[in-house]
């Protein structure tokens, strides 16, 4: 009695386990790479998360694959029906409840997009490991790391976000002009990319939240008489907004 046979298993099982286990550990390693990604931005969704996106979505793909006669399984009396492509849809459109609870909306800005969209390509991964496509998977891992780093560079270096600011403003609403303000604004050169007005009929004041666009040589003062123009201003906040976090 060989080894194989002391243990109970049969050839067709370890036909079966080998291309499971190289297809998981695709999965695996490929979710790896990019949680990694994301776990050095600091990012909820980091390594464990992408981990688990990406080997699950490669499991069911296997198991689709059993069911539909793909892969040999090692029970003969299991039936082979279904469609290998019914179970991928499921994933497809279930990891975008994962990747909506990673986007968050703080005031003008709109947080966790890069998260979210690398949820989504670590479960097609998976999808491909699983399927056994290893070099569409492989090839879709580099296109993923080099938009995540590369064009990130790019980014930065042509289209800079540190001169975009919010700007809260509380004016009186007696003989407060609307129109004045806008004029005042573009006057030096602010451009505003957009706005909430908030106002309550018991109160005599009329608050802004703008997101604005501040030229290199508009200074403090420049802006504090250019709003003062406007109307009574009776508070000015102004706050730089931080990078958003990919």
């Amino acid at each position: 009695m060989n080894t194989v046979a002391a243990f109970g298993l049969d050839s067709s099982f370890l036909n079966a386990v080998n291309p499971v286990l190289v297809r998981l550990s695709a999965a695996f390693v490929a979710g790896a790479v990019l949680g990694l990604e994301r776990q050095v931005h600091r990012q909820p969704a980091g390594l464990k998360i992408h981990i688990l996106i990406s080997v699950g979505s490669a499991l069911l793909m296997i198991v689709s694959l059993m069911l539909s006669g793909g892969i040999s399984l090692s029970d003969p009396s299991i039936a082979r029906i279904g469609d290998p492509a019914r179970l991928a849809a499921q994933v497809v459109s279930g990891i975008g409840f994962l990747g909506g609870g990673a986007i968050i909306r703080q005031g003008f800005n709109i947080k966790g997009l890069t998260t979210a969209a690398t949820i989504w390509v670590s479960a097609a991964i998976g999808l491909a490991s699983g399927l056994g496509a290893f070099l569409a998977a492989g090839v879709t891992l580099l296109i993923a790391l080099g938009t995540l780093t590369v064009l990130e560079r790019f980014e930065t270096r042509f289209f800079p976000a540190k001169n975009i600011k919010t700007l809260y403003l509380v004016y009186q609403d007696k003989n407060f002009d609307y129109g004045l303000l806008e004029r005042e604004l573009a006057g030096v050169k602010i451009a505003v990319g957009g706005m909430d007005v908030a106002k309550t009929l018991s109160s005599d004041r009329i608050k802004f939240s703008l997101q604005i666009h501040v030229p290199p040589h508009v200074d403090l003062v420049t802006l504090t008489g250019a709003l003062e123009r406007a109307g009574k201003l009776l508070k000015m906040e102004l706050t730089a907004n931080e990078k958003s976090p990919r």
